[in-house]
């Protein structure tokens, strides 16, 4: 077969709709290895151009009237991705039209001319010209709904009995100044205040669709509060009910207001307990009363709740879950015949499993029953019952060992974003499991980047589980790139009254990447009872991985699908901005005011013939019982959890880190989503506190911060989990990335002044400018990968604020001294070789700074920052930080080093000579434990036990002087423990 760059050739068609406006998606230069120039323009005989609006421009691409300038361009990937030279990819044009089902289309451009007729395409099949240069394919037409400054995300949609849309979605209204906050500097901040402005807030609006148009917006809400996701039902009186999670005074709760002949009524709050309460999903039975189910956290564990209407109110809520572990992703379906179903994800087997009830009367709940349970990774339901009462669950599957060992180091799990695949299962009314006769699978985008073959019969990857490529060498096996480009995410059902199947899902395919980062865009296949359709494009949907559009369906054959996008697939250029993998990193500041990219909602309409017939299905096996595969860190995480000291203290261990990525940081392609970064933190990382997310909450765009700080707080337990406000502040050598961390939710991240040279001598006035930040909002921050490009050389530090260092990260390598072990070279070194930043010279020159250790993009499991902590609240976690009662590990292992009643990170001057306790607990036995002093090994033994307790006595201390001591562990298999050093002064006559 024919090779096309980033572009998959469709066989199977679904035929076009009857007569009506029609949008073509034109593929220009698909076989180019050489940016060649395609200006040119068209003509339409039969039908006027409504609007021409560009697939994915850049540079000087540009439309004027019914023509364009366009060139073909190197595929955009962050860094340039694997291939140097990149390949050149196709850019392209998508042209609207109204009645046009039998127009001629007409182009002329530079590299020659050719026609189509828009009755030679359809939905699902592209048509190739000028020799297979071109394609072209039918694609749904679209529908602007917003076009403000705010950003309108989060929209749920529902259809009355009269076939009118109710839309519900959440606007966020940004601060005046958002893109001077953020802006470069030219001269140092002074005042610091502005940072901490509040925004606009969220707002709740409904908006209804009839006769073809959108009516104007219905405030739900007042303005200005914190708001989390909708979800919208209509019930059997034709009353709209709305429901949205809202922030009462620190406290999540779902609330509810109905609309009765265009005006609200009184809300409605639904849920009341202490924990947040948030995803709401709403659907109404058949007798027209309306559900809503949500997830809730109670005392740091997730369940899954319903209410069900009772009039113009709701039932108490009901535990429709048992949590023995985390349950996550609510979703809702209501069947013909009086049934109403909740399906969701839970953690309780230590990995996701899909399970399900079902309500046949209000509140009566059946037994639970697993839709699906082995060790992969199943998650994110959708469900949606058919005509004929069987129920359909679509879902992502992932590999064995989500979340779990993955870095530089180890590859023994997978990271959180490393291939997913859509399953759907049917539930007959008697719950035998059916799927599809036709395969899903055969016809999802699953092909690798840049080849066109289809993929294998099931549309799989290979082997989920299989070792992906390492992460300390960058470059994946040629069997791993194939499977990366298996992605298809977040499947959205839906079925229509003809019994047609729709599902809806999130793509990268083709890869493409700008400046917020790699481009998801939502595609659309469709069963009809025989034969599956193959994926239509659904043009502005573009937008983040988490971006889930509602679906509904207001006559058989038709579908709506209606989502945000903020743009991403246009590459617009922003000031300041480089593309290098490490240093450009610094500049990926959007510098640009104001900010070109902003949230919208967008509606793509489809519709096909009926379903002809009952869906055709297959037997599928009974699901296997849910059986545990708990991690093996249990009883490691519990003893370290239980510790406790006596004197000093009393303290606990809190186990963390500061430094993960998810998909908002511009380089976070292979990370996963922002939820998916929490759910890694809460369940399979099972962390106490931690610092989450990205570089500048997002390019220090005001919408991403706003999002990254409400789950910051959605997902706070006091006493059991502590999520700090934190972000990573790029800027590149010899300053240095360093990690922000704050108590207080609000605090803006601080834009950048010029950089220094590395022969500069002096202090940078762009660190010393953080510190002075850090002292106003009482934060403190940690250099990271202080050896590599984004490292420093420690021209630069405030005890004050930055009283810890990054010593090792598990995407990366370890930084205390050349010597260590996993400490780079300049011929191995992830990241760039500076060996300026080795934390033993910040030691040499009189810093004090304690060890912590987190994990930044990718890496998983093998990277902690253990705090001793009085309790676990945020402010005692920062206190321990501040005090650098800290120590890093790459496994859970238990580390207690004092000096008296002194503990690690603590200077103080003795009239004693100085002496060591330590006690370290290992998850394997410990080959050698090493006290460094000042730079130097002092004492060595080789304690070939799992528990080490010894204490040392320096005879050789010289009186007057203040010397550091630390201890690091090494265990036989590899790892590592640093307990934060103790700087020690010994007088003996005090």
């Amino acid at each position: 077969m024919r090779r096309y760059r980033f572009l998959v050739l469709l066989a199977i068609s679904l035929p076009a709709s009857a007569q009506g406006p029609v949008s073509v998606r034109v593929l220009l230069g698909a076989t180019d290895t050489e940016p060649a120039s395609w200006s040119g323009g068209v003509r339409a005989q039969g039908a006027g151009i409504v609007s021409i609006e560009p697939w994915r421009f850049e540079g000087a691409d540009a439309i004027t009237g019914n023509s364009w300038r366009v060139t073909t361009h190197p595929a955009r990937r962050f860094g340039g991705g694997q291939v140097n030279p990149p390949p050149v990819v196709a850019n392209g044009v998508v042209i609207h039209l109204a009645n046009a089902d039998s127009t001629l289309l007409e182009f002329n451009t530079a590299q020659g001319n050719f026609e189509i007729r828009t009755d030679e395409i359809a939905y699902g099949k592209f048509v190739s010209k000028l020799g297979g240069r071109v394609f072209a394919d039918r694609i749904p037409p679209t529908t602007r709904i917003t076009n403000t400054p705010d950003e309108e995300d989060y929209p749920s949609a529902a259809t009355d009995r009269d076939g009118n849309v109710w839309l519900a979605y959440i606007v966020f209204r940004h601060h005046p100044r958002h893109d001077e906050l953020r802006a470069a500097l030219t001269t140092p901040l002074q005042d610091f205040a502005p940072l901490k402005q509040p925004t606009g807030g969220d707002q709740v609006v409904v908006r209804k669709y009839s006769g073809g148009s959108w009516g104007p917006p219905i405030a739900i809400t007042d303005p200005g509060l914190d708001l989390y996701r909708t979800a919208i039902a209509v019930d059997g009186n034709q009353r709209v009910w709305v429901f949205w999670s809202q922030n009462n005074r620190g406290n999540f709760d779902i609330q509810a207001r109905s609309i009765a002949g265009g005006r609200p009524g009184a809300a409605i709050q639904i849920s009341r307990d202490p924990g947040s309460d948030i995803d709401p999903v709403a659907a109404t039975d058949s007798r027209g009363d309306v559900w809503v189910a949500w997830q809730g956290w109670r005392k740091g564990r997730a369940a899954i709740f319903a209410a069900s209407q009772q009039g113009s109110g709701f039932t108490a809520p009901s535990v429709v879950s048992e949590p023995a572990g985390n349950e996550w992703n609510p979703a809702i379906a209501a069947s013909h015949d009086g049934r109403v179903t909740v399906a969701w994800d839970s953690y309780r087997n230590g990995n996701y499993d899909i399970f399900l009830r079902t309500a046949s009367g209000r509140g009566s709940w059946g037994r639970e029953t697993a839709v699906a349970a082995t060790a992969r990774y199943e998650a994110y339901p959708s469900a949606a019952y058919d005509p004929t009462g069987r129920l359909w669950v679509a879902y992502e599957e992932g590999g064995r060992g989500w979340g779990k060992d993955f870095g530089a180091y180890d590859t023994s799990g997978i990271a959180l974003y490393q291939g997913r695949a859509i399953r759907l299962v049917g539930i007959e009314p008697g719950g035998a499991r059916v799927e599809t006769q036709a395969s899903l699978g055969a016809v999802l985008p699953g092909v690798p980047d840049l080849h066109v073959e289809r993929p294998s019969a099931q549309g799989d990857f290979e082997d989920m589980d299989a070792n992906q490529g390492s992460a300390r060498n960058r470059q994946p096996s040629a069997a791993a790139q194939n499977k990366r480009a298996a992605h298809n995410s977040y499947p959205r059902l839906a079925v229509d009254s003809s019994g047609r199947l729709w599902l809806a899902f999130r793509s990268a395919h083709p890869t493409w990447w700008g400046p917020l980062g790699t481009v998801w865009t939502e595609h659309l296949v469709s069963f009809d009872g025989a034969a599956w359709s193959q994926p239509v494009y659904l043009h502005h949907s573009d937008n983040l991985l988490d971006n889930r559009p509602a679906m509904v369906s207001a006559k058989a054959g038709s579908v709506m699908v209606i989502g945000s996008s903020d743009g991403r697939r246009q590459f617009r250029q922003v000031a300041n901005m480089t593309l290098g993998p490490n240093a450009g990193r610094a500049q990926l500041i959007a510098q640009s005011m104001p900010d070109p990219y902003n949230n919208d909602l967008y509606a793509n309409e489809i519709s096909l013939p009926a379903a002809s017939r009952a869906a055709a299905v297959k037997a599928l096996a009974p699901a296997p019982a849910a059986g545990a595969d708990l991690p093996r860190e249990t009883a490691a995480v519990k003893r370290i959890r239980d510790y406790r000291t006596d004197s000093p203290g009393p303290y606990r261990i809190a186990r963390g880190e500061f430094h993960r990525h998810s998909e908002i940081s511009a380089d976070g392609g292979n990370d996963g989503s922002l939820l998916d970064q929490w759910r890694y933190i809460l369940d399979a990382g099972s962390l106490d506190w931690v610092g989450c997310c990205d570089h500048d909450n997002g390019n220090g765009r005001e919408y991403s911060w706003w999002i990254i700080q409400k789950l910051t707080d959605v997902f706070h337990t006091p006493g059991v989990f502590v999520p700090m406000f934190a972000y990573e502040r790029s800027v590149a050598y010899p300053e240095g990335h360093r990690n922000v961390v704050f108590v207080e939710r609000g605090i803006r991240p601080l834009p950048r002044l010029p950089i220094t040279g590395a022969d500069a001598p002096g202090q940078a006035p762009d660190t010393q400018m953080l510190y002075a930040y850090l002292k106003h909002f009482d934060g403190i921050v940690a250099s990271h990968t202080s050896a590599t490009s984004m490292g420093t050389d420690w021209r630069d530090n405030d005890p004050r604020v930055e009283p810890l260092v990054e010593i090792y990260q598990g995407d990366r390598q370890n930084y205390e001294t050349p010597d260590a072990p996993r400490a780079p070279s300049e011929g191995d070194a992830i990241g760039g070789w500076r060996p300026k930043g080795f934390v033993n010279l910040a030691l040499e020159k009189g810093y004090v700074l304690g060890f912590e250790a987190s994990s930044d993009h990718i890496s998983t499991h093998i990277s902690y920052c253990n705090i001793f902590v009085r309790d676990l609240t945020r402010e005692a976690v920062l206190d321990g930080l501040k005090k650098r009662h800290v120590y890093a590990s790459t496994d859970n292992i238990l580390a207690d080093v004092r000096s008296g009643d002194h503990m690690m990170g603590d200077a103080f001057t003795t009239s004693a000579l100085p002496s060591l306790r330590v006690k370290l607990t290992g998850t394997a036995r410990f080959a050698r434990v090493h006290i460094v002093k000042d730079n130097a090994y002092v004492y060595s033994t080789q304690p070939n036990s799992a528990e080490v307790q010894f204490s040392w006595v320096d005879n050789s201390a010289v009186s007057g002087k203040a010397s550091y001591y630390y201890v690091r562990g090494e265990q036989e298999d590899g790892q590592l423990v640093w307990a934060s050093p103790m700087w020690i002064t010994y007088s003996p006559g005090r």
